[in-house]
């Protein structure tokens, strides 16, 4: 308020993530309602994360230096800037590794922080002092973004089991506004008066931030920054399209090359890979996790020649980011319990995979297949699937999207689908299965003219028909994680 009244300059620091770049929209949108002196900086994914990387940017005649959805631990940056006359004011929701006394800190992970949701986003903490800010300045600008911060929370994983967060998340979802995420959804083919957590999740989120896993985070910056459905969002649009199809092809390319690598005994998948890129070490890592059931490491070369850095991914039954912490091969680490980033030197490698191994001795990885609730094929219909994607339609972290059990479906045709042929269809009369992220290897393994049960999540396929007459077609479909085949006796 101070910086406003005075007409200060103000600096906003962007992290790299969808929340950061999200967070950092926010603000400066509302920002701009009071004042003109404001800007975004911003460095690329493969810099790195924090305020140490930017502070070369931030000139001497900045007054206020903000920092969202970062550096809650970086003392020295802040310190740097602190001592050029500059203030801080950091808005963040990770961990807190000590104390930082070189600038005033939002983040309910605080000791004597009594605000009582601790799953907050960056950019829901981010809203929420812009709608103090409004309080005290008597206007009403923070309502006009009140669609962003559920998709922050989304990005990030926070649990869908806090009220708050599943509110937020229900005024994204219902409540959407943002003409390019509008343009961005209905170009990925989901339906924008019936959008659910799973669209964003896998459509626009990844698309989003293929941007800045390609290190152009400017891109992203510039289509979250649309007000309009103007040629210009259109062309963001096509371009982030264009990214996260690329995204695709490197992470499955990616899991082909070191599938095999993976020993039985390791109780983590870790792999070295320096083509994959910092920007996608982290969703190749999921890939991995996903493939064997395990938490998983991929790193690539650090910062000088005697150090590995990368990314790692967790399973819900532990905190992977306190794992790591308890390991003293480890240089760095970061992120959330689930998914965060790491470094070691080149010469602990070996100590890293024995120090998992040691700590996990007990653990089993587990690829059951569970779910939540099984159903014969003729019960299931339009009426059914949209009563179930009602009730998880705010999924996430916590609260998982439905998987159920199908029973009864017998195929009677299968189709190898997609540009690269990575997609099965599988006709089972009125109920379709879908398979994505796959490999004519599979489509040649199902069966035709044979009796299955499939676990997967239900969706309803709705698109419209215009020749030879405009009509619109409906589709039940199970997108299947497996099936498993009934041997008769």
């Amino acid at each position: 308020m101070r910086a406003i009244k005075n007409g200060e300059k103000i600096v906003i620091f962007a992290d790299v993530d969808f929340d950061g770049i999200s967070s950092a929209v926010i603000l400066y949108k509302i920002l701009l309602r009071f004042t003109d002196n404001v800007q975004i900086k911003y460095v690329e994914r493969s810099q790195g994360h924090g305020s140490k990387f930017v502070i070369e940017q931030i000139e001497d005649d900045t007054d206020l230096y903000i920092a969202v959805d970062s550096s809650s631990n970086d003392i020295e940056p802040l310190k740097f800037l602190v001592d050029k006359g500059i203030d801080c004011l950091v808005i963040d929701h990770h961990s807190i590794d000590i104390e930082n006394p070189h600038c005033i800190l939002v983040n309910p992970q605080q000791e004597d922080c009594k605000y009582p949701n601790k799953n907050a986003s960056g950019g829901l903490l981010v809203y929420k002092v812009c709608q103090v800010l409004d309080d005290y300045m008597d206007t009403r600008h923070a309502l006009e973004l009140s669609d962003l911060p559920g998709f922050t929370l989304m990005a990030d994983m926070m649990s869908m089991m806090e009220m708050e967060n599943r509110y937020f998340a229900k005024v994204s979802l219902k409540g959407l506004r943002h003409e390019g995420l509008k343009l961005l959804f209905e170009a990925m083919n989901s339906d924008l008066k019936n959008l659910t957590s799973t669209d964003f999740l896998y459509g626009a989120s990844p698309a989003v931030t293929a941007a800045t896993r390609a290190d152009n985070i400017k891109l992203a910056i510039d289509f979250l920054m649309c007000d309009k459905a103007t040629p210009e969002t259109k062309g963001y649009v096509k371009e982030l399209i264009k990214l996260n199809e690329h995204r695709k092809v490197v992470q499955a390319e990616a899991l082909e090359r070191h599938k095999d690598s993976i020993k039985d005994e390791d109780k983590v998948a870790i792999i070295y890979d320096t083509t994959i890129g910092k920007g996608l070490n982290g969703l190749v890592a999921q890939e991995l996790l996903k493939k064997f059931s395990r938490p998983a490491i991929v790193i690539g070369d650090g910062e000088d020649e005697y150090t590995y850095a990368g990314s790692f991914r967790g399973l819900d039954d532990f905190s992977m980011l306190d794992l790591l912490d308890q390991c003293n091969s480890t240089e760095h680490t970061g992120g959330h319990p689930g998914a965060g980033g790491l470094s070691l030197k080149k010469e602990n490698l070996q100590k890293l995979k024995d120090e998992l191994n040691n700590h996990l001795k007990d653990f089993v990885p587990d690829n059951t297949l569970y779910y939540d609730l099984e159903f014969s094929a003729d019960s299931v219909n339009e009426n059914l699937i949209n009563y179930l994607t009602e009730f998880f339609r705010y999924s996430g972290n916590n609260f998982k999207p439905g998987t159920f059990l199908i029973k009864d479906l017998f195929i009677s045709d299968k189709k190898l689908m997609g540009k690269t042929n990575n997609t099965v269809k599988i006709d089972c009369g009125g109920l379709q299965l879908m398979k994505f992220k796959t490999d004519e290897e599979y489509y040649d393994q199902v069966p035709v003219f044979t009796e299955v049960e499939a676990v997967g999540s239900l969706n309803m396929n709705v698109w419209t028909q215009y020749r030879p007459k405009k009509k619109v077609i409906k589709t039940c479909q199970l997108f299947i994680e497996d099936y498993r085949e009934l041997i008769k006796q």
